[in-house]
């Protein structure tokens, strides 16, 4: 994904477009994100890279039911691995399933002690997100609430793009750190992935961090 830019004064309308889009590059799984921004429970500006994810998003509204209206009131992520399936929003999943969009990840804008909003990514298959596509939207989500928040001042383009980058390299890492598991451990992608995991918890240690480690010995003992 390109590094995003967006010059000082950059209207709300133009950069939650621009989020959407940032969000769907980040997001290898996705084939379609969106960002709402909300205020008293209205909408005031949406962002969508395809049709497909405007209507799921319209329908949420219409129906007053949907993962991203729950993400953004209960400020809590929610994922969806099969709209087919899933009990919780009856009506909007048999729509969206038909569109077909069949998984998505939602998660809040957080501002204080609030949302503001939510960004989604939405996939044409099932169960296509794992947990660190649920992490990686988390930490999306604070660099895209910053930048809403504080669209005209100086130095949030800066810090957008710091938190993007971050965000990325950590979801790089991570992946490489899995690769080099695959290969000279014979391992699986989850059984890499889940490795990882294991260890992180162990060490009480940010994952990424963890990959990057790992990574650096491995590099070491060649």
């Amino acid at each position: 994904m390109r590094l995003l830019r967006i010059k000082r004064g950059t209207g709300v309308d133009h950069a939650v477009q621009l989020l959407a889009e940032a969000a769907r590059g980040a997001i290898s799984a996705a084939s379609g994100a969106g960002v709402t921004f909300i205020r008293n429970g209205a909408r005031t500006s949406t962002g969508h890279t395809a049709d497909v994810v405007k209507r799921a998003d319209l329908l949420q509204y219409e129906l007053e039911q949907g993962p991203c209206l729950t993400a953004w009131a209960s400020s809590t992520v929610v994922r969806i691995d099969d709209t087919r399936t899933d009990p919780r929003w009856p009506q909007w999943c048999a729509a969206v399933a038909r569109f077909p969009l069949l998984s998505s990840v939602s998660a809040p804008l957080l501002h204080g002690k609030g949302s503001v909003g939510a960004v989604m990514v939405y996939s044409e298959r099932a169960e296509a997100f794992s947990a660190a596509d649920e992490a990686l939207l988390v930490r999306l989500s604070s660099a895209i609430t910053a930048l809403l928040m504080h669209v005209q001042t100086s130095d949030t383009p800066l810090r957008m793009r710091n938190e993007l980058h971050l965000a990325l390299r950590g979801r790089d890492m991570v992946g490489v750190a899995k690769g080099m598991l695959m290969e000279r451990n014979a391992m699986t992608e989850p059984e890499a992935h889940r490795y990882l995991l294991q260890v992180s918890a162990s060490l009480q240690q940010p994952l990424q961090r963890v990959a990057e480690a790992f990574i650096n010995r491995m590099d070491h003992e060649l």
